[in-house]
């Protein structure tokens, strides 16, 4: 009992510190540029909002705008986080206290992470693969798997990284950005993923303009996105789970990163639409609607003060009752990407794209 009071003791300490810290964070930090008045990727005027959003992950404060270009369609995050906004709305999703949440996730997507590397099969892969954005490091060692003779380089600004090469999943990894890390590697990879890593960065065109100076000539890029033009994003609205705010900065048609893709001397092979779709729409809008509107399932650090048990005994009552209608939307997800993996359409787009 003493050993236990003392742990108890301990964590609502711990607690009470870094909620400390989080309140102290969020009062000191300019987390927002100004706004802008032109779209970010073609440079016209003609912008208006797409949505207003909140963190429905976490539950961190604030509110994020959306703005839709209407002359190419480019949809962005405006006015944007700043390094420091972003640092505070990044901190425990993929490591600290969301390390074990995230690495779940990741343990059931890799289905989806064989399919990224099959795309390549057309092209040769054996060499040096450059992983930007890798988080936990999850995919590369899906893809080695596949590829014994290829090995991995990996980046991402989470020490997880660090962790996945002690773990023997990627060869190298580093916390260094992109940007600096091609400055010193020219030419030096075979190929590059970016997997859900462009949506995130305060200019693509920089970080691609990155990726076409550190690959080989002939060297092939892999890129995945959120396709903004998503009939799911209008329909779910603020609890479209692919909105990621705040996180996600730029929802870039494909139209549009093709081109960039052209622009940067690439010739693009392939364009995978429908079947890049993931079935989880309906069930991820209605556990993110959930999760927005019950108390918190832990006193995360973030928040102002804890949900309390009543709170806790709230929600796992409310998450009881909306199980048979979040069954239903499972296969509803699931019988639907029958018919989405034929189109055009989906919540993810990715494409191949070849270096001349």
């Amino acid at each position: 009992m003493v050993s236990t009071g003392r742990k108890q003791a301990s964590g609502d300490a711990e607690l009470r510190r870094r909620r400390a810290e989080y309140a102290d964070e969020r009062e000191r930090g300019n987390f927002f540029h100004p706004r802008a008045e032109s779209c970010p990727w073609c440079g016209a005027r003609e912008i208006g909002p797409r949505i207003r959003l909140a963190d429905t992950r976490q539950g961190k404060p604030g509110t994020f705008g959306m703005d839709e270009c209407r002359s190419c369609g480019h949809v962005f995050q405006n006015p944007r986080l700043t390094d420091a906004g972003l640092a505070y709305y990044y901190r425990d999703v993929y490591d600290g206290l969301g390390r074990e949440h995230y690495a779940s996730i990741a343990e059931r997507s890799r289905p989806a992470y064989r399919k990224r590397v099959q795309l390549l099969d057309d092209h040769p892969r054996s060499g040096r693969w450059l992983d930007v954005g890798a988080r936990q490091g999850h995919f590369c060692r899906e893809a080695r798997v596949s590829l014994p003779g290829t090995t991995f380089h990996a980046l991402d600004p989470s020490e997880e990284i660090l962790r996945a090469q002690d773990r023997g999943w990627v060869d190298a990894g580093e916390c260094t950005p992109l940007l600096e890390f091609a400055e010193d590697h020219v030419a030096e990879f075979d190929v590059v993923s970016l997997i859900h890593y462009l949506e995130r960065t305060t200019s693509p065109r920089e970080e691609l303009s990155a990726v076409r100076k550190v690959l080989r000539p002939g060297g092939v890029v892999l890129i995945e996105l959120v396709n903004p033009h998503s009939r799911y994003a209008r329909l779910h609205g603020r609890f479209w789970y692919c909105w990621m705010a705040p996180q996600n900065l730029h929802l870039m048609p494909r139209h549009n990163v093709r081109e960039l893709l052209e622009e940067h001397g690439f010739a693009v092979s392939h364009v995978e639409l429908g079947a890049a779709n993931k079935p989880f729409d309906n069930l991820a809008a209605l556990l993110t609607a959930l999760n927005h509107h019950l108390p918190p399932a832990r006193p995360w650090p973030w928040l102002s003060r804890g949900g309390g048990p009543a709170g806790r005994v709230l929600r796992a009552g409310a998450m009881l009752l909306a199980g048979p209608f979040l069954g239903l939307a499972f296969v509803l997800d699931l019988l639907l990407h029958l018919v989405i993996r034929r189109g055009r359409g989906g919540n993810t787009y990715r494409i191949v794209a070849v270096a001349g």
